[in-house]
This record gives C-alpha cells, structure tokens and sequence, in this order.
C-alpha cells in the first residue's frame, strides 16, 4: 500500500451572529466564522489535507462558494463527501493529526472534540 500525505490550512474571520463550529462541535462564543457554509475551520482544513494528499485539488474546487447549494451546509457532509472520493480512489485515512489555533481560550473543547472524532471517523472513515 502507498502513503500519501497532505497538509490543510483553513482562516475564516470572526462575526457576530455566527455560530462558531470547529470540528463540527458548536462552541458557545458571542462570534462566529464567517463563511459560505458553516464554516468549520477545522473540518475545512481537514477536507482539504485529504484532497491535497491525493491531488484532487481543494475544498473550493470540490464545493465552490458559488454554489448556492451549499450556502450554510454543515461542513460534515463536506468532510463525508470528501471520505467518498478518497474511497473511490481506494485509499483510506490510518493517520490524522491536527492543530487549532485561535483567539481566545475555551476550556473543555478538547476532550469533546476527541470524542466526536471517534464518533465521526468511525462512521465515515472506513
């Protein structure tokens, strides 16, 4: 089996009246990412190493912001869709490491978000 690797990077500026998702957990804040879809920074970035491991592009050639479709789409059907074409090129993920940077602290995410990725990649990454 081959390995591929890739590396995702995602910036999305903060508003009001924005939900503020990172991993598809919604964290309590007063703001949120501004964006097309929901904008999950991380999920986004995630989306995006895996496409860039096997040259598919990016996220925005996959799921353009011009598509109105997409406007305000939970970026997990993004990440789900993207585990689809890794499949359909017969690859798998074995590794994912991530870093999230930020604004201000909140205390608690990481635990949670641990949890939903087993919960998340259990489902849709095999």
């Amino acid at each position: 089996m081959s390995y591929r690797i890739g590396l995702g990077t995602d910036f999305h500026q903060l508003a009001e009246g924005r939900k503020l998702w990172v991993g598809g957990i919604e964290i309590p804040h007063y703001k949120g990412a501004t964006g097309h879809s929901d904008a999950d920074v991380l999920l986004h970035a995630i989306c995006d190493a895996l496409l860039g491991a096997l040259n598919l592009g990016d996220i925005g050639v996959h799921f353009p912001d011009t598509d109105v479709s997409l406007k305000d789409i939970d970026s997990k059907i993004l990440l789900r869709k993207t585990f689809q074409l890794i499949r359909q090129k017969n690859y798998q993920v074995v590794n994912l490491d991530t870093v999230v940077s930020g604004e201000t602290k909140n205390n608690g995410i990481c635990i949670r978000h641990e949890e939903g990725y087993c919960r998340y990649f259990r489902n849709y990454g095999r």
